[in-house]
């Protein structure tokens, strides 16, 4: 029955996909600027619907991701060339093509973020898209959906340009992302599910896990540093996979006064016996990953199911590392407003630690440093194996793009080679553009008579 179902979707985005390779430059800006009317006009209900239906995270900030997912980005694509000759020079014609048939996975931490995100690059590109929704967000995450397709639609896109799994499953994911016409996988969610696209003889473009550490030098504005980490450790309880995880100093007066503006400013310091009852409800030993009944929850109710009592107006609960590394589990990857702090004894161990802290749990993904040393900058940016490096900016704005910098705006955050994954960059559009290359001759013909 499930295979059925997989095969009739992927037909139908198959005819659909032969249709849209037709289509003009104009066809498609007229298509994605409709969607992103759509977008903008349902990003604080698609917000709260996320958070009623998944308990993650809050709604205020997910309406925020959803405009980042689809206005910024449709902001940033709108004017580039996404058809045809995009590009000549030397004489070589660059030509875009579709590929064809999209499998996407989202995640339920940022379910309609991601289907509008997902859509928006798809129609841009002219492929056509079936998404496998995470099965504890599939209600938002369809009613997104829904609503760009009919926005497509109705501006000209053809009928089955968007659709997705009625009823989810492992099973069925499995099924669409080995389906034989099923052209490239846009894999967003867990390690396992992203291991699947990677596993299904298609191309796949996936993700991994971020572990995000923040090296504070004592060179740093440790007022600013201190602002930027609370406020992207916070945004959406901490669910973006490269929110803030672990503090790192490199001087202990610098990281005492850091920890005293932290508390003056929201954080509740967790002490030594809080912090054994918090691991005992966080993490999800077996499987080396945060429990999933902390994921996205505020400061209050990851304490309560602690029975730790913590004031209502805290903003995050800050934890003492004894070591980054395995011994001591708040320097795992957290995904909620826990925030873990340690210092060393100089500036080569404390970036030797970061880049230890990525290696075994966020390899490939994003590492912050605050800093004004331009030579602590530059050591950090050529020692640290991440391939989004955010200097003196939060983790999480930096690292989606076009806040603090100028990097393409994502949902979708490669983490390259040392994370198992092909692609390093803020996955954008032009990551799904076949790009055909027209060569003309410029040899002399004379030399080869």
């Amino acid at each position: 029955m499930a295979q059925a179902m997989i095969d009739q979707l992927v037909a139908n985005a198959r005819a659909a996909a032969d249709e849209f390779k037709t289509f003009t430059q104009e066809q498609v800006d007229k298509i994605t600027a409709a969607m992103d009317e759509v977008s903008v006009a349902n990003e604080v209900m698609l917000g709260e619907m996320a958070v009623e239906e998944t308990g993650i995270g809050r709604a205020d900030h997910k309406a925020i991701k959803n405009h980042l997912g689809a206005h910024i980005v449709y902001e940033y694509f709108k004017d580039k060339k996404s058809v045809g000759v995009i590009e000549e020079k030397e004489g070589v014609k660059y030509v875009a093509e579709p590929f064809g048939v999209l499998a996407a996975a989202t995640p339920t931490t940022n379910p309609t973020s991601t289907v509008m995100f997902k859509s928006l690059i798809a129609m841009k590109t002219r492929n056509t898209i079936i998404f496998a929704c995470h099965p504890r967000a599939q209600k938002c995450s369809v009613k997104a959906a829904e609503l760009m397709r009919d926005a497509a639609v109705a501006a000209g896109a053809p009928a089955n340009c968007i659709q997705w799994i009625d009823t989810p499953s492992i099973e069925a994911t499995g099924m669409l992302f080995n389906h034989p016409d099923v052209n490239l996988i846009l894999a967003t969610g867990g390690n396992a599910m992203v291991k699947s696209a990677y596993s299904s003889g298609h191309p796949a473009i996936g993700v991994g896990a971020g572990n995000t550490p923040v090296f504070v030098s004592k060179s740093a504005n440790l007022s600013v540093a201190v602002n930027n980490v609370i406020a992207s450790k916070t945004f959406d309880n901490g669910t973006i996979c490269s929110s803030d995880q672990s503090m790192i100093f490199d001087d202990q007066a610098t990281c005492d006064e850091a920890v005293k503006l932290l508390i003056e400013r929201g954080a509740y310091l967790v002490k030594p016996e809080e912090k054994a009852q918090l691991e005992a409800v966080m993490f999800d030993k077996e499987r080396g990953v945060p429990a999933m009944q902390i994921v996205g929850k505020s400061p209050q109710a990851i304490a309560k199911l602690a029975g730790i009592e913590i004031p209502e107006d805290a903003k995050l609960l800050l934890v003492p590392l004894t070591c980054i590394g395995e011994e001591d589990w708040f320097s795992h990857e957290k995904l909620s407003p826990v925030l873990g702090y340690i210092c060393f004894k100089d500036t080569d161990t404390a970036i030797d630690e970061a880049k230890k802290q990525l290696l075994w749990g966020g390899a490939g993904h994003t590492a912050v440093v605050h800093a004004q040393d331009e030579e602590i900058l530059d050591k950090f940016a050529m020692e640290i194996p991440a391939n989004r490096l955010l200097l003196n900016q939060p983790a999480v704005h930096g690292s989606v793009g076009l806040i603090y910098n100028k990097l393409p705006p994502s949902l979708t955050l490669g983490c390259g080679t040392d994370g198992n994954n092909y692609l390093g960059n803020n996955i954008n559009y032009s990551d799904l553009l076949s790009i055909k290359t027209v060569a003309a001759r410029i040899v002399d013909y004379e030399r080869d008579e």
